[in-house]
Order: structure tokens, then sequence, then C-alpha cells
């Protein structure tokens, strides 16, 4: 066994194939405070090869340095902007469903709930969570089962986790067979 560059392994093992298959997912981000996530969900999003990553709340301006050093090369290669709207289905195309990554009442766990194939996921601010304006927006709610003493996971390894959940979920539907 020896070390091979993701870009080589990832050539041949073609992932980007379920997107012949399921729409590619938007990533919206509800009043992020750091510049350091917003890349990172920048990055994220361009990982999954969503079609664009929306930040709800005011573009940082003064840090946006600090937010392309962290999403590094994916900076400039997708779609994703500041909006101040609140309407999220004036943001993204129908008929997306809208999943929110939040600990509220109505919430199911991630591992046992069914993610739809055309969905749009949005996640809450690092301090607060979602606003509840935003969270009532959602077709669907789900959280991450959190086993430890640390209750909460950092924004950015949350949208990470309910992405790749996503994937593997649409990947087992569609592209089992074929491995």
């Amino acid at each position: 066994m020896s070390y091979i560059k993701s870009n080589f392994l990832f050539e041949e093992l073609s992932p980007e194939a379920i997107y012949k298959f399921v729409s590619p997912p938007i990533l919206i981000s509800d009043k992020l405070k750091s510049p350091e996530n917003m890349g990172s969900m920048i990055r994220l999003a361009l990982n999954i090869a969503a079609s664009k990553a929306i930040f709800l709340g005011e573009e940082p301006k003064h840090q946006l340095t600090k937010l392309q050093r962290v999403a590094t090369a994916s900076y400039g290669k997708m779609d994703w902007f500041f909006t101040e709207e609140m309407d999220l289905r004036k943001l993204i195309e129908k008929p997306k469903t809208i999943v929110a990554l939040e600990t509220a009442t109505n919430a199911t766990n991630l591992y046992t709930t069914a993610l739809p194939e055309n969905a749009a996921f949005i996640v809450g601010n690092e301090r607060f969570g979602m606003r509840p304006e935003i969270l009532e927006q959602a077709d669907q709610v789900v959280y991450i089962p959190v086993p430890g003493l640390t209750r909460s996971l950092n924004v950015s390894h949350s949208a990470a986790i309910l992405l790749f959940e996503w994937y593997r979920q649409m990947e087992a539907k569609y592209l089992q067979s074929d491995f």
C-alpha cells in the first residue's frame, strides 16, 4: 500500500457520477460570524460539488482575506454569495427540499433519516444556531447525535457530516450496484 494523491484516486473512482442521478445540493449558512468558518463552507461546498453556497447575513468585507485563506483554491471556483434575503424559496430553485441541521423539537437523527435527493441544506450560526424564522422554512430538520461531554460541533464540521451522509445515502441508492 502506498500513498496516492487524492486527484488521481478520485479521477479513477469518479465519485461525481452520483450527479447523473441527483441534483447537486445547495449549502446555506445562517449568519455565520467567523470568516474561517465561511471559508470552510466554501471549500466544503466545492468538495461535495454543490451548485452554490449561500451566506445569509452581512458580508464581512474587512475579513474577506481570512475567508479566502481558508477557502484556499476553492475561493474562485464556485458560485457563492452573501444576501440579506430571508425567504429561502427566493434563493433556491424549485423543487429543492430544505433540510435544516439543528437541535430542535421536531428534529430527527441524521443517521436514521432518509435525506431527499434534491436538497438545499442549511446550518446555523456558531453561537446561537439558526434563527427561528429561517428554521420554520425547513421541510425537514435533522440533528447529529453527539455522545461526548461537549454536545456541540463546529458548524463547518457539522455541515461536512451532513453533506457526506447525504452523499453516502445517494451513493447507496444509485451507485451501489456499480461497485
